[in-house]
């Protein structure tokens, strides 16, 4: 998944590939029996079931009445490569800070192979049932967090992301059209803050900011969504803008002067 990943893809071992292929197949799809997963990878049914025994015993799916879902190994696995993404360290605090004084949810969202991950989130006393998770994985085209990573990008990094596949349609306000997107990351640049309208979910208003290290480096982003009928005008494009730059000031700052450590 990583860009970095120098790895010609005729030397990647096969078994390996089909095995993350069937996990990212039953992610999303909550949970799955074996012939629909065996018709949706063009697999054979002996094939996939074998695999799906193999993943069963060692914890990362788990059996339930004939399906499967994704099981805890994949959680201890997760868990523990967090604790080792150094902007998660600094960022946390401030995450929950800024869920605290908006009173929505905040995010940390990290950029990999084109998509944004959700590394931490935080929950302000409005929201009882958090929509997102850490570790959800969603397109860039359409959130702020990814909106705002876009913006930041070199052109020959944003022209790989953008050319070559069409932009996913989400809602009526998604925007898909590429020449258009590149306008509006324009503006993102020019005020340092990305804006979600309902353009990933219908009903959900989002604000984010870029998070950037001393050299430049992009790190992360952080924002702050809500339901529309929640986040007013006022707050969308004034009150939580504010407070968000705020944070990301903080969490920049601190990400160049402060200590860490693996014994974090």
């Amino acid at each position: 998944m990583s860009e970095g990943d120098s790895q010609p893809r005729g030397e990647q071992i096969k078994s390996v590939a089909t095995a993350f292929r069937i996990l990212e197949a039953v992610r999303t799809r909550d949970r799955v029996g074996v012939t629909e997963l065996a018709d949706a990878l063009d697999l054979p049914k002996s094939t996939v079931h074998h695999y799906l025994s193999t993943l069963a015993a060692d914890n990362y799916l788990l059996r339930e009445d004939g399906t499967y879902r994704l099981g805890l190994g994949l959680f201890t696995l997760g868990a523990q490569a967090r604790t080792q993404e150094r902007i998660f360290h600094v960022a946390k605090p401030n995450v929950d800070r800024l869920a605290e004084t908006t009173g929505e949810q905040a995010r940390l969202v990290v950029e990999r192979d084109g998509h944004g991950i959700t590394l931490y989130q935080a929950a302000g006393e409005n929201v009882d049932d958090p929509p997102t998770y850490a570790g959800r994985v969603e397109d860039l085209h359409c959130t702020a967090a990814g909106k705002a990573f876009l913006a930041e990008l070199p052109e020959d990094r944003l022209d790989e992301l953008l050319s070559g596949h069409p932009l996913p349609y989400r809602t009526e306000n998604t925007i898909t059209d590429p020449s258009e997107l590149r306008e509006t990351l324009a503006e993102i640049r020019d005020r340092g803050v990305a804006f979600d309208d309902e353009e990933r979910d219908a009903g959900v208003r989002c604000v984010a900011s870029a998070i950037s290290d001393r050299e430049g480096e992009l790190l992360g982003a952080i924002s702050v969504s809500g339901p529309s009928d929640r986040i007013d005008d006022e707050r969308f494009r004034s009150e939580i803008p504010s407070r968000l730059r705020n944070v990301v000031g903080v969490v920049e700052f601190n990400t160049t002067y402060s200590e860490w450590s693996d014994a974090v």
